[in-house]
């Protein structure tokens, strides 16, 4: 493959409840803590769910004005900031020009967008009337906002779009910015999700259809930091969280050009639909196991050459299972749950992580920060551990799933799962750079 169709992950930005920037994550899921605690600055009178995961001290006035920050909503000054400090990591400025602005492509979605705005607004429609809605209630609220007021603050001019898949959506904004670049619709991309949508009325409908964990209740007086237990026997629910994270995306030949050092290629791509259930996976996984092979297709491997695979693993019981199964699926290559099960234990040497142990569900994000610390592992050759996984479920078997304590080994090829309500899917195949 000539280098004008290799794509290249040069800049990384994140925001998550273990801080600002993809250096707080990293030392955060390395140091094995927890961002989830009782959540603050919301009416959460009379709910089961009082805890979550939010970005701590986050003040966007460094990058924005006093009215812009008025006037967006908080997902869009995550990803806005997560954006500038991809770029800046990458050594671009950050507000592109010439040849560099018209051949930047923003792709960042967001699985709910401007909630917050959108609550807010109706109940000042309903206490106050429709003369007090805001004019910019309608661009605060509207997803694909992440990619166009990213656009805006960067001045980049290529393709801008947010994609919204639920909890897949930063896989497939970075999977479809991936292709653009393959394809020569764009020459780099900022891709990856956006979400800030730690709300009473959402908290309550992710409640109500028993989504999320209630083990940590002021009720039940647990602890949150233990509530969030990716492929655990005692998982409940997932932790909602917010949170956003950008790869700045670039085609190899241009990047190489200016200097750059890439962080990571990225390799394959595979988007497939379950077509079963709106919440439930289909069983054994199998959606998500085709669309890991398609990645694999077109990386040219197969599940046996993975030497990592970063989970989606939201910890929901059925989530977690589903996607058991389909790891080990892939990683032998069987032609199903039953007979992966039944595969040589040396098919499965893939080291296994779940990020969200340590950083809750942060939704349509979730796929961007999984491949940032995906990114942050292969650079180190460190994977980090499991957080709250004390007591693996039996489905886990000879997975090696990491728990406990970070694990030092080489990764060379690399799989990111994100999967979304719906049964959308996504898959991203990451390769350690190693130069040309």
């Amino acid at each position: 493959m000539s280098e004008a169709h290799r794509v290249v992950v040069t800049g990384m930005g994140a925001l998550s409840p273990l801080g600002r920037g993809v250096d707080a994550l990293w030392s955060g899921l390395l140091a094995g803590r927890s961002g989830i605690r009782r959540l603050e600055g919301l009416d959460l009178t009379g709910q089961e769910v009082d805890f979550g995961g939010q970005v701590p001290n986050f003040d966007p006035s460094d990058i924005l004005e006093a009215k812009q920050i008025k006037r967006l909503d908080r997902f869009a000054h995550f990803a806005i900031a997560a954006s500038v400090e991809a770029l800046s990591s990458a050594g671009l400025p950050a507000r592109l020009s010439d040849a560099q602005a018209l051949g930047t492509a923003t792709i960042i979605g967001s699985g709910l967008g401007g909630a917050t705005t959108l609550f807010e607004q109706a109940l000042s429609f309903a206490a106050k009337g429709a003369g007090r809605v805001s004019p910019f209630l309608v661009p605060g609220a509207i997803g694909n906002m992440a990619a166009g007021e990213v656009a805006i603050h960067v001045n980049a001019q290529g393709p801008s779009f947010g994609p919204v898949s639920a909890c897949a959506t930063a896989g497939h904004a970075i999977g479809e910015a991936y292709e653009a670049i393959r394809r020569g619709d764009a020459e780099r991309a900022l891709a990856g999700g956006s979400e800030a949508a730690l709300h009473p009325v959402v908290i309550a409908g992710f409640n109500n259809m028993r989504a999320l964990s209630r083990s940590a209740s002021s009720v039940e007086g647990g602890d949150p930091s233990a509530a969030s237990r990716p492929f655990d026997s005692a998982r409940d629910g997932f932790v909602m969280a917010e949170g956003a994270g950008v790869l700045l995306l670039e085609r190899l030949d241009l990047a190489l050009a200016r200097g750059a050092t890439p962080l990571a290629e990225i390799v394959g791509y595979g988007a497939t639909a379950d077509a079963q259930f709106i919440t439930l996976p289909a069983p054994g996984g199998f959606g998500a196991v085709r669309a890991a092979r398609r990645a694999l297709e077109k990386a040219g491997r197969t599940g046996g050459d993975i030497d990592h695979v970063n989970a989606h693993a939201t910890s929901t019981p059925e989530g977690d299972k589903a996607e058991l199964d389909a790891i080990r699926t892939i990683l032998t290559g069987a032609t199903d749950a039953a007979a992966a099960a039944k595969a040589d234990r040396a098919a499965l040497r893939a080291t296994v992580t779940a990020t969200k142990g340590n950083i809750g569900h942060t939704l349509g994000a979730a796929g961007a920060l999984g491949a940032a610390a995906t990114i942050c592992a292969m650079r180190d050759n460190r994977v980090h551990a499991t957080l709250n996984l004390t007591d693996p479920d039996p489905l886990v078997g000879a997975l090696d799933i990491v728990r406990g304590t970070p694990r030092d080994g080489e990764i060379r090829l690399a799989l990111v799962n994100a999967f979304g309500f719906g049964g959308q899917n996504a898959a991203i195949l990451l390769a350690k750079w190693e130069g040309r």
